[in-house]
């Protein structure tokens, strides 16, 4: 059986030391995670964290966040943008600093449409949300998130759990970087056991007592490139490609580094043979 909480001590201990930042100052930009979910959001507040799943999606994360004032001046207000049509999107795809992507800005304004009519039979998206009572158990929020799947274009297996965890919801995104992280621990078998990944969350969550934001944000930093400025992270360390294992606390639980190593003494050893083989 696997410790979740030394895992994760491991993997926090192992960022923290990469990190250009003193302890203090690391610890107070991580503890913001401490205090998402749950936190009430207005109907166009929703609308911009999809709108940024949309564009996120997909695409190189730091092209996109140099471009997000461009973005939400097109797609700040739901209400207007449900209004658009083919002249709109002329507009937006002509502007030469836009992320030109048809799909990315239909589907904005597909789904600024879907928004404006639960709001209209609910009252807000939030109400909407409550409605599914998805805080009371994993049923309930697994239930909304196949109902943003059906009403929300764009919001597939693996966006869907984005925008969960990023209105605060109290789940793990399943993305490439996590499942990752967990297939080299050892934790799943396969990247494509999202529902697996998403469990494990909860189990992070629950032997560490840290909401599963936090989990998420430490592992996502872990594996991601061009780690997070503003954590002073210049880099990940369980990159995809040439992880960083020398600097890796978690090189104890890992079947990816084990594999690693055993493949080094295998390769030495014919290297050894072969000049004892010279030699003689």
């Amino acid at each position: 059986m696997k410790d979740y909480r030394a895992i994760f001590d491991q993997l926090e201990t192992s960022l923290r030391r990469q990190s250009s930042l003193t302890e203090q100052a690391f610890r107070e930009r991580l503890d913001k995670f401490m205090h998402v979910e749950g936190k009430p959001l207005s109907d166009n507040e929703y609308y911009w964290i999809m709108v940024c799943v949309i564009f996120y999606s997909g695409f190189q994360a730091s092209k996109v966040t140099a471009k997000l004032d461009l973005i939400r001046s097109y797609f700040a207000d739901y209400e207007i943008v449900a209004t658009y049509g083919s002249r709109e999107v002329s507009e937006i795809l002509s502007d030469k600093n836009m992320i030109k992507n048809r799909r990315k800005i239909q589907a904005c304004i597909e789904n600024a449409q879907a928004l404006k009519a639960i709001v209209a039979e609910h009252g807000s998206f939030d109400a909407y949300v409550a409605s599914f009572d998805p805080t009371e158990s994993f049923e309930n929020l697994m239930l909304l998130k196949e109902e943003l799947e059906y009403r929300f274009v764009y919001l597939g297996k693996i966006t869907v759990y984005h925008f969960l965890t990023d209105i605060g919801m109290p789940v793990l995104k399943p993305d490439r970087i996590v499942t990752r992280i967990f297939r080299r621990l050892g934790l799943i078998e396969s990247e494509k056991q999202l529902l697996k990944t998403v469990l494990l969350g909860r189990k992070f969550s629950k032997a560490t007592a840290l909401p599963v934001r936090y989990i998420d944000i430490v592992f996502a930093t872990y594996g991601g490139v061009g780690g997070d400025r503003d954590l002073g992270i210049a880099n990940g360390i369980c990159l995809e490609k040439n992880p960083n294992c020398l600097v890796c606390g978690l090189r104890d639980y890992c079947d990816y580094y084990a594999k690693r190593l055993q493949l080094s003494e295998i390769a030495g050893e014919r290297s050894r043979k072969g000049k004892r083989k010279h030699g003689n």
